[in-house]
């Protein structure tokens, strides 16, 4: 004869239901409420675009991020008039806007993440950057390398 574990199954399942809609009523936690980083500044600087004073800055896009070669012909450089916070998997919630340009004589379009004043990741653009849907003004008031 087989014992009957019915009412253990039972117990089991009421005690798992019961738990679930505790675990699954929490709030997630937002976007936190921060200002919004000065992001042209930010895309210019580690795009190693010049200042007025010859300064280049941290280059993300060639030495951390991997996406131009050193000797990339970067011209016509737009960014998108928007930005908002998003998660991601390896930087937690990050600012994402996106950049339109012209390398070495072909038009590409990045999203570029922003976390802590600094790039901290960018990419080819994909459909759900929603890139293609932004208005783009030119990265003014500096010079390209």
């Amino acid at each position: 004869m087989i014992p009957r574990r019915k009412p253990l199954a039972a117990a089991t399942a009421l005690m798992l239901l019961g738990a679930a809609p505790c675990a699954l009523a929490q709030p997630s936690a937002g976007p936190p409420q921060q200002p919004t980083p000065n992001y042209r500044a930010i895309i210019a600087k580690s795009l190693r675009i010049k200042d007025k004073y010859g300064q280049t800055g941290l280059d993300h896009f060639t030495n951390r991020g991997g996406i131009f070669k050193d000797n990339a012909k970067i011209e016509r450089v737009e960014v998108a008039d928007s930005i908002h916070m998003v998660q991601t998997n390896f930087y937690g919630w990050a600012w994402q806007t996106c950049i339109r340009l012209e390398l070495n004589g072909s038009r590409a379009i990045y999203a570029v993440f922003i976390a802590g004043n600094s790039v901290v990741d960018a990419r080819t653009a994909v459909a759900i950057d929603h890139c293609e849907q932004s208005n783009f003004a030119p990265l003014r008031g500096a010079a390209l390398r």
